[in-house]
This record gives structure tokens, C-alpha cells and sequence, in this order.
């Protein structure tokens, strides 16, 4: 299928299959203008792993039959068993949308979905938003709703219940890249301010779920804008799905933007909440259109590369710099914090940090809410393995940690954060597995650094950084053949998943095979061996969940276990807990306590 932009972008796409096989991708060149219905220009085809070459497009009219037109797509350089040359054919018209894409919506009982916003005399729903992006949308509703939690959602387990329950809800049909999304309808969620998360990492398949909290926003906005606002979440979270950022980070740079993917309350670094809805279009920009109509099928279809994985903001046509400056934020002390026992991990330990931001200066400081969680987009984590040639000086060729899920804020003055001169936040961290793989693959030395972009609204014209302290830590080395076997479980991405989700019911295989190590290395090396530690703790915060799960096309109560989690937890001591960050620590005696019946 040929894919022609001339009124919108500009730019001409098309996809190239072998039978059943997608092979490539193909578009004019960034940059490249098209604007006539025939012509030859530049082009750039791009493969599944990501290889690229250069070629053309060529369309032509078709004289005998003018409904349709001749279109050459020619290659430069052999690309995914593609060799250089002309591949000709011939194209009828379609319609005006560019890419399908089917939502399934699913109601959480008692709550109510929003209704059709006016927009300039138009009805916009969800179906109108996204077909306005070029898609041929079509949504359908759920035919059993979402049984209502007794208690809101819990953040702490969401993402591992919510995964779980989209997997059901797909089946295994589901189980495929496809243009097919999730959206949940949901109450709200223990963390007050959370609007919308972005969940879904079934492994091996990325971003095919996402959820609202409507009663949420609806607390927190409180007028007859309420709709308005839950339609703008719902289309944003979705945009995380196809694959697009948040308009305010600091690698796009782009606080200006009235698109679903900012925030109102982060339009031009905060306070201009009302200028953002006035100038709100019910539209994306112009660069995340162009990726989400012509970026390669991979980068955008459900199910297939990561997330976060698509400078789409750089490299669409012209690119830009990102408009606002950014400035050190002085007074403040970011630092990561090791666990107790040392900041070496056995190979396969995850990599739990703490995490701590104190004001040493004589003012007080306001942050967004929840700053410290890198799932919100404010904290940044840059790491880079240590070589012999490594600059230290230089955080260049370091790779962002990007985590499985998003979670996405609904911010006012009521939910940020003000931290008195002498005042400390604190939060854990787990680097384990992250949208890109492992973050500590290999064993060696690695570097992390973290970074926290605070918004500031009015002049100067800046966002404030918060440049913190490099932590270094080592990865060690398996250091018998049992550690090598256990190797071959602890870096499958299963487990990566299984342990940056806290334990999940669906990934039932890496479970039961994390199990077997994790007997293996208490019987060797004792109850405190670090992996058999951090085993324990994600299958005994699994085992403590209360879970919905779908069986035999219904839904069914999982109820939590807490004697195993108890089991798990309560036998963690001293020694063991050693193995986390003090705030990690913490954490799990709590829990280990609450499930034990001693609070």
C-alpha cells in the first residue's frame, strides 16, 4: 500500500512484503517536500532490525486507467535480502486514511465513559481523534465490564495486574504485533494524582495496553471539562502506545506544544493551563503525525519495537533544537544510593537502587508530583558501560534506562511537591530490565547518573537540572558452571520482565524456572545469596497480590496468598536484606511484617 500525504506532511510511504514477509519500509527523505501527484524523489527505506539504505519513489499516471497510478520503488544497496533495483506496481485508491487501527475499550464496572466532546461544532471521540491522525479507527466496546476493585487500585501492583489482565483479555491471538490496542476504563488508583499508565509488556510484545483513571479525573478537575480532559488522557496514553514521548522531555524539548502527549498543566513550563485548552486542537504536532502515517511499521505498530526507541522528534523532516535553555538547578543533592552490602551485584542480582534528592540550599523548592518515579518522565537515568577507553568526564555514549511502563500525572497545586531547605525525598529504583533489554548485560564495570528536569514558569526562560552524583558499580562474573546454568534462566527476558514487574501470574514459566534457582543457590549458598534474595522478594510481592484474571471468557477473583508471601518475605533477614538499598530494604521488611500479621 502506497501512503500519500500531499495535503498533510508532505510525505509519500509504502511497505514492502515478501508473501506474507514484511522485509522493509520505505519514505521520501526527511527534509523531502512533496508536492505535485507525480514526480521522482529521494527516499530512505529502513528494515526490521533497523538497517537502512537509500533509494526513490517514482509515481506515475496511469493513462488507461486513471483511478489508478504507477508507483517504482528503487534501491540503492541490498537491505534485509532485498537486492538494489527497480520494484515497480501499480496502485488503486483506498480512502483518506493512511494505517488501520482497531481499539477495544474495557469498562471497569460502575464507571462511567466520557462523553463526545464539542470541538468547533464537531462531535470528538476517541474513534474521530485518532482517524483525524490518519487512522482507519475502529472501536468497540468490551462485552463483560472490568469487575470493580474494594479498594482503588494499588500502584505498587498495578502494572503486574493490569499486564496480566490484558493478556487474558487478548488471548493468544493477541499474542502477535497487530494495529490492535487495549484501553482501560478504570475507577482511580492509590496514587492520587495518576491519570493514565501505559502498562503493557506482555514479553516479548511491548505497548499494547494502557489505562485511565476516570473517577480520578474527575475528582481532580471538577467542572464541565471533565470529559474533555479524560478523552485528551485517553489519546495520549494511546499515543504512548504507537510509540510517542511526552512532548515535554527533555530530549524533544518541546514544553510549547499544545499535542495530546504534553501536558496542559507543563504547556509553556507550567501556569498556562487555560492557554493550552484554548489553543488544544484535538490533534497531534506535525512530527509525531509524519512518524505515526509514514514511520517505519515496526517503530509504530503495537507489539513491535520498543518503546522510546524512535528519535521520531530529530529525525522527521528539518528536525529542531529544542527551544528552551536549560540551566543547573543549584541547591539541591541528587544522589543514588547502593545496596547496604556494596555496590557490587552477583551476575544476575537485579539492580535495585535507592535513590535520594535533599535541598542544601536556604530556599524551598517545588517539584512536580512524585519526581523521583522515572516511570513520570522527571527522573533520568543515563548509563554506560566502563571501558579502557572511556572518558569519564563524558556521559556522550551513554544509553537512557527507559522503564516498561508510563505513568502519567494530573498535576495541580495540590499534588506537587515542596521540599523545605534541609528536607529529603527518597525512592527506589529497579534498572533490571528496562523497553531496551537488560540495562547490565554484561559483567564489568558500569556508570549511572542521574538527572531530574524541574519545570519552571516564568521568566527566566529555562528549565532548571538537577545534575546528580555518578555512581559506579560492578556486575560480576559467573563463578562455577552451577552460576553459568543459572545464567541461562537469569538473562531471558522473561525473567528481566518477570522482575521489573515485581513477579506477574502470566509469565508462569519464568516463575517456576526462577523457583529452581532460587532453591539451587539457597541450598549452596545460603538464604542470603543475592539472587536468591531478590528471587524471593518479586514472587512474594506477586503472591501477596489480589489479581482479576479472565478464565473460560469470564472474569475470576485470583486472591492474594499471604501465607506464601509471608513465606517468602518473612525469611528474608538481616543478612539478606542486605543485599537492597536501605529503601528498598525498608520496603520489603514492611511488607514482610504486614503479611506476617505484625504490621
Amino acid at each position: 500500500m502506497l501512503r500519500v500525504d500531499l495535503g498533510g506532511s508532505g510525505v509519500l510511504s509504502a511497505d514492502v512484503s515478501r508473501g506474507l514477509t514484511y522485509l522493509a519500509s520505505v519514505r521520501t527523505a526527511p527534509g523531502v517536500k512533496v508536492d505535485a501527484p507525480h514526480g521522482r524523489w529521494p527516499a530512505q527505506w529502513q528494515d526490521v532490525p533497523g538497517a537502512t539504505a537509500t533509494g526513490t519513489i517514482a509515481v506515475a499516471a496511469v493513462p488507461a486507467h486513471p483511478e489508478q497510478l504507477a508507483v517504482t520503488l528503487h534501491l540503492d544497496h541490498s537491505l534485509n535480502g532485498l537486492p538494489p533495483a527497480d520494484y515497480p506496481g501499480t496502485v488503486a485508491r483506498q480512502g483518506d486514511d493512511v494505517r488501520d487501527l482497531g481499539v477495544e475499550v474495557d469498562l471497569e464496572s460502575g464507571v462511567r465513559a466520557p462523553a463526545p466532546v464539542d470541538f468547533q461544532g464537531a462531535p470528538m471521540d476517541l474513534g474521530s481523534c485518532l482517524r483525524s491522525a490518519g487512522f482507519a479507527t475502529t472501536v468497540t466496546a468490551a462485552p463483560s465490564p472490568v469487575p470493580a476493585p474494594p479498594e482503588p487500585w494499588d500502584y505498587s501492583t498495578i502494572f503486574s495486574v493490569l499486564n496480566d489482565l490484558m493478556t487474558d483479555l487478548s488471548g493468544p491471538a493477541g499474542l502477535v504485533p497487530a494495529w490492535k490496542l487495549h484501553l482501560l476504563l478504570l475507577s482511580r488508583c492509590s496514587r492520587p494524582s495518576l491519570a493514565g499508565i501505559m502498562f503493557d509488556q506482555t514479553w516479548p510484545l511491548p505497548r499494547q495496553g494502557s489505562a485511565v483513571f476516570v473517577d480520578t479525573i474527575r475528582e481532580l478537575v471538577k467542572d464541565d471539562d471533565e470529559d474533555r480532559q479524560i478523552l485528551r488522557t485517553a489519546v495520549h496514553e494511546l499515543g504512548h502506545a504507537l510509540n510517542l514521548a511526552h512532548r515535554f522531555e527533555r530530549a524533544v524539548g518541546r514544553a510549547d506544544s499544545t499535542s495530546f502527549m504534553n501536558y496542559p498543566q507543563r504547556y509553556l513550563r507550567g501556569g498556562h493551563v487555560e492557554d493550552y485548552w484554548t489553543r488544544f486542537a484535538y490533534t497531534f504536532d506535525a512530527d509525531e503525525l509524519e512518524f505515526l502515517r509514514h514511520g517505519p511499521r515496526g517503530a509504530v505498530r503495537p507489539g513491535d519495537a520498543a518503546f522510546h526507541s524512535v528519535r521520531y522528534w530529530r529525525d522527521t523532516g528539518g528536525g529542531y533544537v529544542p527551544y528552551l535553555p536549560e540551566v543547573p538547578q543549584t541547591g539541591m543533592r541528587l544522589a543514588l544510593v547502593p545496596p547496604q552490602n556494596g555496590p557490587l551485584f552477583a551476575y544476575g542480582q537485579p539492580v535495585l537502587l535507592g535513590v535520594t534528592l535533599q535541598n542544601v540550599g536556604d530556599t524551598a523548592v517545588q517539584f512536580p508530583s512524585n519526581p523521583l518515579d522515572p516511570k513520570t518522565g522527571g527522573l533520568e537515568l543515563l548509563i554506560r558501560r566502563v571501558t579502557g577507553t572511556t572518558d569519564d568526564r563524558s556521559f556522550a555514549d551513554a544509553s537512557p534506562f527507559v522503564p516498561l511502563m508510563q505513568a502519567c500525572e494530573l498535576e495541580d497545586e495540590s499534588t506537587e511537591v515542596t521540599l523545605a531547605p534541609g528536607g529529603t525525598l527518597s525512592n527506589n529504583v529497579n534498572l533490571t530490565f528496562g523497553s531496551g533489554g537488560f540495562a547490565f548485560a554484561e559483567p564489568g564495570t558500569y556508570q549511572v547518573l542521574p538527572l531530574l528536569s524541574r519545570p519552571t514558569a516564568g521568566p527566566p526562560d529555562t528549565d532548571q537540572l538537577v545534575v546528580g552524583e555518578v555512581l559506579r558499580i560492578r556486575i560480576g562474573y559467573p563463578k562455577d558452571v552451577g552460576d553459568e546454568h543459572d545464567a541461562l534462566v537469569l538473562s531471558r527476558p522473561d525473567v528481566g520482565t518477570y522482575f521489573a514487574l515485581g513477579g506477574s501470574d502470566c509469565l508462569t514459566r519464568a516463575e517456576d524456572d526462577l523457583m529452581a534457582v532460587y532453591e539451587r543457590r539457597s541450598a549452596v549458598n545460603g538464604p542470603a545469596d543475592p539472587v536468591a534474595t531478590a528471587i524471593a522478594r518479586a514472587a512474594g510481592i506477586n503472591a501477596g497480590r489480589h489479581f482479576v484474571r479472565v478464565r473460560n471468557g469470564a472474569f475470576a477473583q485470583r486472591p492474594a496468598d499471604p501465607g506464601r508471601a509471608a513465606a517468602l518475605l518473612g525469611g528474608l533477614d538481616a543478612a539478606a536484606l542486605g543485599n537492597f538499598d536501605p529503601q528498598t530494604a525498608q520496603s520489603t521488611a514492611r511488607l514482610a511484617r504486614r503479611y506476617q500479621g505484625n504490621g
